[in-house]
């Protein structure tokens, strides 16, 4: 961090933690609730060999020591080849959870700069093996396109962005959606516009047009304001149901890439920019076909109407606008749906390991997955390497391991 930004950005956020497991999260001056309702950070608590059953018997009121391959290169890619993994995109934890709820839009810009070059730096000891996607200040239109324009001269591939709804900048005005309609206009009272808004249009534009990969990548929301994405909503039911547990890790995610899908289909995003590179990760790829049938459906029942007008309609056959696309869903092995719907997503989707959190999933697990529901070997091939090294542009050879 720039010196005179360190204690303004401080204030803005900071996260601290120690060898008890005591944390302590700061967003704009004030503490908020941690990811974790333990002392155990499930976000990076993996490493090779646990499996299911031994992290979920270990105490919840007893710290365990971070994976440092979470932080440091030389672990990361030691356990990537433990593994067998020759590529990996980093995305980013903390970061996607608290830097969008950042309030001051410079201290964001300043703080997603930091981030950058720190990330930037650790995917330099192995920049054929680690793909970094940089962070953006989506407070400001103005500074995160500068920041966009920045990591791409510097060699980033990839930006992640959180699928959720943001406060509008002051000033900006309601445009509507890419293709007019009045659905995306719509304003949350408290969590602004959706990430596919035309008030973001320039943003997606500058995206096509440099050829960077969208991650769009869904934090759980629990410490956010709760119009702002599924998790804040699914945890005050857990509470409510007395559950004694957070369950948003369950579901929230893919209902937030499932949204993003939808709202890119239903107000002509992909259509308008078709060769935007776009990958849905960290939620799964079972919903994949559901939202697919349904956005048809009420695309459909919807016409004519205000979400498709007469003078700007969008593609009432979303299953046609996705296979046209350069998207990717990421799946892993706990996704077992993914074998038995193999013929037909097969083009579409990408192994995602989710390391280092604790639901980490290996590409020996998910191969042995495929191969149990009788998925061929080229198939396997395409899902567990070759489509995202297409997408991402990886520079590991098509034919070795994932």
């Amino acid at each position: 961090m720039p010196a005179d930004y360190r204690a303004l950005a401080r204030s803005a956020l900071w996260h601290g933690f120690d060898d008890e497991g005591s944390r302590l999260t700061i967003r704009n001056g004030r503490a908020v609730a941690d990811l974790n309702q333990s002392r155990l950070c499930r976000q990076a608590i993996w490493r090779p060999g646990m499996e299911p059953r031994g992290i979920g018997a270990l105490d919840a009121d007893t710290f365990q020591p971070l994976n440092p391959g979470a932080t440091e290169p030389d672990a990361r890619l030691a356990d990537m080849d433990t593994m067998g993994i020759d590529a990996a995109v980093v995305l980013p934890t903390l970061f996607a959870e608290h830097l969008p709820l950042v309030e001051n839009p410079d201290v964001a810009a300043v703080l997603a700069g930091a981030y950058n070059d720190w990330v930037f730096d650790f995917a330099q000891h192995a920049p054929a093996r680690l793909y970094p996607a940089a962070v953006l200040p989506v407070q400001s239109l103005l500074l995160a396109r500068r920041e966009l324009d920045r990591v791409a001269e510097r060699g980033f591939t990839a930006i992640a962005i959180r699928p959720m709804f943001y406060a509008r900048e002051p000033g900006a005005t309601a445009a509507g959606s890419t293709g007019g309609s009045a659905f995306m206009a719509y304003e949350h009272p408290r969590g602004g516009v959706f990430v596919t808004d035309a008030h973001f249009l320039p943003l997606w534009r500058q995206l096509d047009a440099l050829g960077l990969v969208a991650c769009v990548h869904p934090a759980l929301g629990t410490t956010n304001p709760e119009p702002t994405s599924a998790g804040p909503f699914i945890e005050r039911v857990a509470q409510r149901l007395a559950i004694g547990h957070s369950v948003a890790e369950a579901s929230a995610p893919f209902q937030d890439n499932a949204t993003f899908l939808t709202a890119a289909l239903f107000s002509g995003l992909l259509e308008d920019l078709p060769s935007l590179r776009v990958a849905l990760l960290h939620a799964g790829a079972s919903w994949l076909p559901l939202v697919l049938e349904k956005a048809e459906t009420y695309l459909w029942l919807s016409i004519p109407g205000v979400l498709a007008p007469p003078e700007n309609p969008v593609s009432l056959e979303p299953e046609d606008v996705v296979g046209a696309h350069p998207l990717l869903v990421s799946f892993d092995a706990w996704d077992a749906s993914i074998g038995r719907l193999a013929d037909a997503l097969s083009p579409k989707v990408a192994f995602g390991s989710r390391y280092p959190h604790h639901d980490t999933s290996t590409p020996a697990e998910a191969r042995a997955m495929l191969e149990t529901h009788g998925v061929d070997g080229a198939t396997i091939d395409a899902v567990m390497g070759n489509n995202a090294r297409e997408l991402f542009g990886l520079a590991a050879p098509v034919g070795s391991a994932p």
